[in-house]
């Protein structure tokens, strides 16, 4: 009886970390970014990511939604990634605030991506860690 109960527990405690939201914080690694690819980043988002979300990440509230501080991005970050990869027009929350916006695919190559979502996920006060190419190239349009 006892050894049907440990089982019972432990198919429980398989199945509820199944179910949990992986969604961002098993996409980042820890590690230094290289100086030349935070510059890189830099560059990135300055030429097509800046018109829209503002030189320092603010966006522009209920238009734009903020890079800086961004809750989406610390909690979904796939989606973020996903959004940048292959355009959006859905509805979003970030810091409270709903955005209604359309997101057009930023054309931007795996390696490119991983660049500039590492300057923005470490800039503005954002650690939110680091990403690699493998995840960026792994991440998918959803049907």
């Amino acid at each position: 009886m006892r050894q049907t109960h440990i089982i019972i527990i432990v198919l429980f405690l398989l199945v509820s970390l199944s179910c949990t939201d992986s969604n961002n914080k098993n996409l980042t690694i820890k590690g230094v970014i290289p100086k030349t690819e935070l510059e890189k980043g830099s560059q990135i988002y300055r030429a097509k990511c800046m018109t829209c979300h503002r030189k320092n990440g603010e966006g522009l509230i209920r238009v734009y939604p903020p890079l800086a501080k961004s809750d989406f991005l610390e909690d979904k970050l796939e989606d973020a990634i996903r959004i940048v990869k292959y355009g959006s027009g859905k509805k979003i929350k970030v810091n409270r605030e709903k955005y209604n916006g359309y997101m057009p695919a930023s054309g931007l190559n795996d390696k490119d991506l991983s660049l500039v979502f590492n300057y923005i996920l470490n800039s503005w006060g954002n650690q939110y860690g680091r990403i690699n190419i493998e995840t960026i190239k792994n991440i998918k349009e959803k049907e």
